[in-house]
């Protein structure tokens, strides 16, 4: 045996493989799938990680088999099972979802995102793809996006595109007495490059010339440390099997699974991920893999028995199916109590047909020579990709149907501040002098639109009136961010710079010719705990009732410094926000739906709506009589009979549950006409 083969990288069975690994993995999916359904596990996401671990063992003592009995590594007959192992289920997958969402999902980006996400996951790019279109796991874009979960599938391929001749070269090197510690260095040093830069990463930092597709939660480089923790795993097995007796092994299992329960419950869709918690899980399943050498002890066996390796078997399926299966359910029935859970269970059915008919007889063909790879492969790859690729041309194009084209060409549209590059979190003093400025010759009162995305949903509305007017308009927005002097704070967009857009913006509009400050911001703000604000940043608070008065106290300081400054303030009360169970978000419907031309349109009582946003509204009131602001509420034009309402003969008037459409803008212009004048 030759240095860098070690012995225990042989198999002991003719199976090659152990229960309490497939029992891991089952543990792993299962995580994965509670946490989707919305079961209280909310680390349970975490279970992708456990998978890197578990890969990078059960790879590296693969390929470590293959060279300890002939001295090479056949990439070819690697690369060829790799495909049979995960393509041709992954190319169902795809197929199956590509013709749901053409039924079932919206044309408005939603179709668009699947088709892009699946033609990715087969050229091995879903991660990069879904950074790109998507956005953040946790952000709302995601649960819309039925390919989600195909991005770490795409990681592990990546790595399988390196590590084996990562390892060849280390095997190679490890002939010579000099360079027998290569293939130790290489996956260490790869694996300790990968944990700094995450490490780094989730302080904040940046990575000098690391694009962002690889690096963050959907990025290779921040996770190949845990691949790379499972693979010297696998080469350190000659040195580590003969240490663990049975009582080691009860004593490292029992840790693992105390590190992994923790673990889902020290972890949040708010924790830095990867970052130093994930550490937890890493070490927690390292010391499960290496409890298995002992193969008495009482947590392998728990592992290892049948439920668990039935459940780990189709593990690759099921976590391949049960997110669509939840996310269509979702679309169809938003509103059914534990619609979420009931689709991650029958998802059941397709992952047991996908492994049963599919997956194992694909996987288990002997003789396959390259023109029946090629064969398998154009089978494979073809049909899902014309089909996504349809699916995309025809979202693009409205389905070649005139209702949907109208009803994408009315709600899909950014509103003309946005598209300006006017809500960016940039204050006027930082750009040029015309931008963002509308009728900058106009003669009449200066106008100035300021605030949050629920300004600048206003944008087509004060264009049209101020152009009426020919009164000069400058338009400053950013999201997440409303224009009220007090220390603002999202979980959502932690690092935001709004503390200093609002204090340089205030800054610039106080040396401005004195005109209208229109003052519009989102009223989510004071009834969400994922928000907080306060005086100082030490001293900021989500509690509703602290942080209604700071936000108050910070809108109030606003007015009076603007109304110092010889500006009129005008307040406008948000718009009605339509939760569920009043949705309003267009991407709910089909393009079926929208074909059919029936109205679309939800319905909600005045009372309600003005309940929700009760605390805002009655603060925006509160500040008016304090000061001298002028107050403009839309409810007249969104709510007529006291019935709010979300769509008007054609016109749609949401972006979402909380964004008003540039139709419904546009309608809005009689409103602000009025104001100004």
């Amino acid at each position: 045996m030759t240095q860098g083969s070690p012995t225990a990288l042989v198999p002991k069975s003719p199976e090659n493989r152990r229960n309490d690994i497939q029992g891991l993995r089952a543990i792993a999916v299962g995580t994965v799938v509670a946490f989707h359904a919305g079961l209280p596990v909310p680390g349970g996401f975490l279970g992708v990680d456990v998978f890197f671990v578990i890969s990078g063992f059960v790879i590296t003592a693969m390929l470590g088999r293959e060279w300890a009995k002939s001295q090479t590594i056949r990439f070819t007959t690697f690369y060829a099972r790799r495909f049979r192992r995960l393509t041709p289920a992954l190319a169902l997958l795809v197929i199956g979802v590509v013709v749901l969402s053409a039924l079932i999902a919206s044309p408005m980006g939603d179709q668009q995102i699947t088709a892009k996400t699946g033609i990715g996951a087969l050229l091995l790019s879903a991660n990069i793809v879904i950074a790109q279109t998507t956005g953040g796991y946790f952000d709302a874009p995601a649960a819309t996006n039925p390919l989600l979960n195909t991005w770490s599938l795409s990681v592990e391929e990546q790595f399988y595109l390196i590590f084996p001749l990562m390892l060849f070269l280390g095997w190679k090197l490890a002939r010579h007495k000099k360079t027998k510690h290569a293939p130790y260095f290489l996956v260490g040093f790869v694996g300790g490059l990968s944990f700094t830069i995450a490490m780094l990463e989730a302080t904040g930092r940046t990575i000098p010339f690391l694009p962002s597709w690889l690096s963050g939660f959907y990025g290779p480089t921040s996770r190949a440390w845990e691949f790379a923790a499972g693979a010297i795993l696998a080469l350190l097995a000659f040195k580590i099997e003969p240490l663990i007796k049975r009582n080691v092994g009860i004593f490292l299992g029992a840790l693992g699974v105390i590190g992994l329960v923790s673990s889902l419950y020290l972890v949040n869709d708010a924790t830095v991920w990867p970052g130093p918690l994930t550490i937890l899980p890493v070490v927690s399943t390292m010391c499960l893999l290496v409890a298995g050498y002992a193969e008495s002890n009482p947590v392998s066996k728990f592992l290892g028995r049948s439920p668990f390796v039935h459940v780990g078997n189709i593990s690759y399926s099921l976590y391949l199916w049960h997110w669509p299966f939840i996310v269509f359910a979702l679309i169809l029935w938003p509103t059914t109590p534990g619609i979420a859970v009931i689709a991650a269970v029958a998802s059941l059915l397709p992952s047991l047909i996908s492994y049963r008919w599919l997956e194992q007889p694909i996987r288990n063909l002997r003789d396959v020579g390259k023109k029946k790879m090629t064969i398998i492969v154009a089978l494979t790859m073809v049909p899902p990709i014309v089909l996504a690729l349809g699916l995309k041309s025809a979202a693009d194009h409205g389905f070649w149907n005139q209702r949907i084209q109208q009803f994408v060409s009315s709600v899909e549209p950014w509103h003309a501040g946005n598209v300006a590059g006017c809500n960016e979190s940039i204050a006027p003093s930082d750009r040029k002098p015309t931008k963002c400025v509308w009728n900058a010759n106009g003669t009449g009162t200066p106008v100035y639109l300021v605030g949050d995305s629920h300004a600048d949903h206003l944008s087509e509305a004060v264009i049209g009136a101020t152009t009426q007017l020919d009164e000069p308009l400058t338009i400053a927005t950013a999201n997440t961010c409303p224009f009220y002097d007090t220390n603002f704070y999202s979980t959502a967009a932690p690092r935001s710079p709004c503390r200093q857009f609002v204090q340089e913006t205030l800054r610039w509009l106080k040396q401005q010719p004195p005109g209208i400050v229109i003052v519009s911001a989102s009223s989510v703000y004071w009834n969400s705990k994922v928000f907080s604000a306060g005086p100082s940043k030490d001293a900021m608070t989500n509690e509703l009732q602290a942080k209604r008065v700071n936000l108050q106290a910070g809108l109030a300081s606003t007015v009076k410094q603007l109304e110092a400054a010889g500006h009129r303030v005008v307040l406008v009360q948000d718009v009605p926000y339509f939760a569920n169970p009043y949705a309003a978000d267009p991407h709910q419907f089909s393009a079926l739906q929208i074909a059919s031309g029936s109205d679309l349109g939800s319905q909600m009582p005045r009372v309600v709506a003005d309940k929700n946003q009760q605390a805002a509204r009655s603060a925006i009131s509160q500040v008016a009589l304090e000061t001298r602001a002028s107050v403009l509420d839309l409810r007249e034009f969104f709510c007529p009979e006291n019935l709010c309402r979300t769509q008007f003969g054609d016109t749609y008037l949401y972006r979402d549950d909380g964004h008003i459409s540039v139709g419904a803008a546009q309608q809005l212009t009689p409103y602000f006409l009025k104001e100004l004048r």
